[in-house]
């Protein structure tokens, strides 16, 4: 149970990363890009340092949240 735990926070954190990449193309001007990348990124670092799955299911759901109120790209 803890090696899917690891994974699913891996790939959050990954997530969280590249979207964050992705926000510093538009200097971070983006606000859902920016508040997204940084919810999946605490949410797995989270995850991890406490051993629980919460922060990333909660993680998932803030930042679809996120995205619906301030939107995903400028593209």
């Amino acid at each position: 149970m803890q090696v899917l735990l690891y994974t699913i926070s891996g790939f959050s954190i990954l997530m969280g990363l590249f979207i964050l990449v992705k926000a510093s193309k538009y200097q971070f001007k983006q606000l859902g890009l920016t508040l997204g990348g940084l919810t999946y990124l605490i949410g797995g670092i989270l995850s991890i340092k406490m051993l629980i799955w919460w922060p990333v299911l909660g993680t998932w759901i803030l930042s679809f949240g996120i995205r619906k109120i301030f939107g995903d790209s400028i593209e």
